[in-house]
């Protein structure tokens, strides 16, 4: 994530949100919907509905801040895999909505404690949608997210090629053949007008974490001031985490990242 700090408090907002209202609902439709008399549902689902407002605004807003984070750009939202499934998540939160809005209707109408099977049937929709959601989560938690892929759209038949940017420098990174076997990388530096950039040193590692594959030392040999060219060999077919990172003073360094696809 560009943002670590706030990719980790969306997501736990995000997850607690989610627990607590798909929780509550489960609650509703296995237990008190079904056991709960008259007086127990009046008491008990003006306080729920408050409960599930309030987790549902929390998820909504964890979720909009998750995206910016991971889509970056709208052509990435519709152009990338990642962001169709976010697409087709947020046209099924927003069917959800509608049924959670029916359902939140009956309780301020006081119709839950007369007809607790009613309220129980839009429960049940709604547990129905919300599972729907969370298999496309859980599909969607797997692919690259849509600014990775995005970064990556370089990626030709044989080769591998994008631009890394950072607040310091830019890097313009290229894999020839980004296949399984010995592979050249080349790293370029420039400023942020496009001029080459010295680098005192580089650092550059490759990972595949999907198959357990835990960071390689790519050693890196400076052709030049701005430009560094290093070999290494990939053992396997996958998504690869390149991490790469340019000093260019005692105090100054910018750390950047990319994903290969390595097939």
């Amino acid at each position: 994530s560009p943002a670590p700090a706030v990719s980790v408090v969306v997501d736990t907002v995000h997850l607690g949100s989610m627990a607590v209202w798909l929780g509550g609902l489960l609650m509703l439709a296995v237990f008190l919907l079904r056991r709960g008399d008259e007086r127990e549902l009046g008491a008990i689902m003006p306080i729920w509905s408050r409960w599930a407002a309030l987790a549902v605004s929390a998820l909504l807003l964890a979720g909009v801040v998750q995206g910016l984070i991971e889509v970056a750009t709208p052509s990435a939202l519709v152009n990338t895999t990642y962001g169709q499934l976010l697409l087709v998540k947020i046209g099924l939160f927003a069917l959800v909505m509608g049924v959670a809005a029916y359902s939140r209707q009956m309780v301020r109408r006081r119709i839950a404690e007369q007809r607790p099977g009613s309220v129980r049937r839009a429960v049940w929709v709604e547990l129905a949608i919300t599972v729907v959601v969370l298999g496309v989560t859980t599909v969607l938690v797997q692919t690259p997210p849509a600014r990775t892929a995005a970064e990556t759209a370089g990626v030709e038949a044989g080769y591998f090629s994008s631009t890394l940017t950072s607040s310091l420098l830019d890097i313009q990174v290229e894999l020839d053949p980004a296949a399984p076997g010995n592979n050249s990388l080349h790293l370029y530096a420039y400023d942020k007008n496009s001029r080459p950039q010295p680098v005192v040193e580089w650092k550059a590692t490759a990972a595949l974490p999907s198959a357990g594959i835990e960071p390689i030392d790519i050693p890196l040999l400076p052709l030049s001031d701005s430009h560094a060219t290093g070999e290494i060999n990939l053992p396997a077919s996958g998504d690869w985490q390149l991490k790469l990172t340019a000093r260019t003073s005692d105090i100054d360094q910018a750390t950047v990242t990319a994903t290969v696809p390595i097939r």
